[in-house]
């Protein structure tokens, strides 16, 4: 097996558990930073896979994420991070329609994070949706390693999510 799907799939590996911990974290701030950790995670992983619409939408997050933790940001700043997002997405994007998976995921967190940045359930739930959609693409891509991750994440944070119903 090549080295670099290895090192990949290892990544992917590390970035569950950086995600997993988001879950559990009870503040929107926790959530968000533990997220930032797993972005730079799977944005390596990436990659090293050859996923790199994925990979740009990691990076992005990070910003994005990082924006959302200031005490006041600016409404533009938000749209050029979304706007920034889906232009890196489409440009990168070696994956045909495949590839648009990550881009629309990161779309659809990315405009929860801003308008739910202070509501941590609000943040879990669209957080589950955005790991489906990277789920869906792991599948198209064949990443076994990154779909198993995605479902243990989207069970962890479901069950997080139960406890606090």
């Amino acid at each position: 097996m090549d080295k670099f799907i290895i090192i990949g799939n290892a990544c992917f590996l590390l970035a569950m558990l950086a995600d997993a911990f988001s879950s559990s974290r009870k503040s929107p701030k926790g959530v968000l930073i533990a997220q930032s950790v797993g972005q730079a995670i799977y944005c390596a992983g990436s990659i090293f896979l050859k996923g790199y619409s994925a990979s740009v939408q990691n990076a992005v997050s990070i910003l994005r994420n990082m924006a959302a933790l200031g005490k006041k940001q600016r409404r533009w700043v938000e749209y050029v991070l979304i706007l920034l997002g889906v232009v890196l997405g489409i440009y990168f994007n070696n994956r045909g329609i495949a590839g648009w998976l990550p881009v629309i995921a990161n779309l659809e967190y990315s405009i929860a994070v801003f308008r739910f940045k202070d509501n941590e359930r609000a943040l879990k739930i669209a957080f589950v949706i955005c790991v489906l959609m990277f789920a869906v693409f792991n599948v198209i891509i064949m990443n076994i390693v990154g779909l198993i991750v995605n479902c243990v994440v989207i069970a962890t944070t479901i069950a997080f999510l139960s406890k606090k119903s």
